[in-house]
């Protein structure tokens, strides 16, 4: 009975570490909602948020933390992406088709597949009318 305390004692000491060394960091529900009631989440702590296949179409997310973030199949269609930090992010089959993405980090980001055509791009050059998958 005793080990079965100190087991317990454990598990809960684990749990409250994991919660705390998360506080402050990462995804925020109240940025979520309000991405999905707005369109417009400037600046918000998106970071792993799984937004995918949800409409975007001009959402201003400027200098917003999508680093990780699942937006496969989502409509970003003239969304407002610039200073957005879209690290590691899934476009996979996204909708990018006239989308700002000017100064944004798309280190490891999967594009595979996404619409681009008209968007502009991180250095400022607007990709070709049939770009998929990547800017041309």
């Amino acid at each position: 009975m005793a080990e079965k305390g100190v087991w317990l004692r454990g598990m809960v000491l684990c749990v409250a570490m994991l919660i705390a060394a998360g506080a402050g960091h990462g995804l925020d529900g109240n940025d979520v909602l309000k991405l999905k009631t707005t369109k417009r989440c400037r600046s918000c702590d998106l970071a792993a948020a799984d937004l995918a296949g949800i409409d975007l179409r001009s959402a201003d997310l400027t200098g917003a933390n999508l680093a990780g973030a699942n937006l496969s199949g989502a409509n970003l269609a003239g969304a407002y992406l610039v200073h957005a930090d879209l690290s590691g992010a899934n476009l996979a089959g996204a909708d990018l088709t006239g989308a700002r993405l000017v100064d944004a980090t798309l280190v490891g980001a999967s594009f595979a597949n996404a619409k681009l055509g008209a968007a502009v791009w991180t250095d400022g050059r607007t990709c070709a009318s049939a770009s998929l998958g990547t800017c041309k």
